[in-house]
């Protein structure tokens, strides 16, 4: 059984939300590209994607999701973004991660990227975490990984709330690529029963628990 709380617990992930001026957008990668990413690696962060809308959110809504393996070098990071950079944003929220699940990976490797992310939140109780992941990852990864999706990571706020915002990010490499891994899709000759009657049943019992949801398509921006 998952023991999530003993899962990789001092890997955090910071969630960054940026919305960029609408005229702001390329100026603003090349700044990023030339002095906060670098700066960020050098404080032993690992980008693990940074993301505009496409669909659910504009493409000046910027997300990127940096992992630390420490939280000494988390706070070492934010010395890449101390500058002030009004010139290029409207606002700024961040969010601090914890890992629950066997994703993120240590090192994420060139071949887990994908150029489409979908951002997905759900809301649950505290006492269900431990029995969502293992629905999610016994039960719905398998397949979709198996059908050339990448599951980059899923988290939890590192601060306890009622109820309790989950986060899971998954690459894709087109749009329609995300619509053929969707369940409803599938085409029962496809999979064995086995696979398919697993599954069935623990999305079933995920969406019994989820207490509401949300996914925004977003497009990977060069970094």
């Amino acid at each position: 059984m998952l023991n999530f709380y003993f899962w990789k617990i001092r890997m955090l992930t910071e969630e960054r939300k940026t919305i960029v001026k609408t005229t702001k957008l390329p100026e603003y990668l090349a700044y990023c590209r030339s002095y906060i990413w670098p700066s960020i690696r050098t404080a032993g962060g690992q980008i693990l994607c940074v993301v505009g809308g496409v669909i659910g959110t504009p493409k000046t809504h910027l997300v990127q999701m940096t992992h630390f393996e420490k939280f000494e070098d988390l706070k070492t990071s934010q010395g890449a973004w101390s500058t002030d950079r009004s010139e290029f944003i409207e606002n700024e929220t961040v969010s601090i991660l914890q890992t629950i699940s066997s994703r993120p990976k240590d090192i994420i490797p060139p071949e887990d990227r994908r150029p489409f992310y979908g951002l997905r939140k759900f809301y649950i109780s505290p006492s269900n975490i431990k029995e969502f992941v293992e629905c999610s990852q016994d039960g719905i990864w398998p397949r979709i990984e198996k059908m050339g999706a990448s599951i980059i990571g899923m988290w939890t706020t590192l601060s306890s709330t009622t109820p309790t915002e989950i986060t899971l990010l998954t690459g894709y490499n087109s749009l329609s690529h995300w619509e053929e891994t969707r369940f409803d899709s599938l085409n029962l000759n496809e999979l064995s029963n086995q696979i398919w009657d697993r599954e069935e049943a623990l999305r079933k019992r995920r969406n019994e628990i989820t207490i509401n949801t949300s996914v925004a398509f977003m497009e990977s921006v060069e970094f």
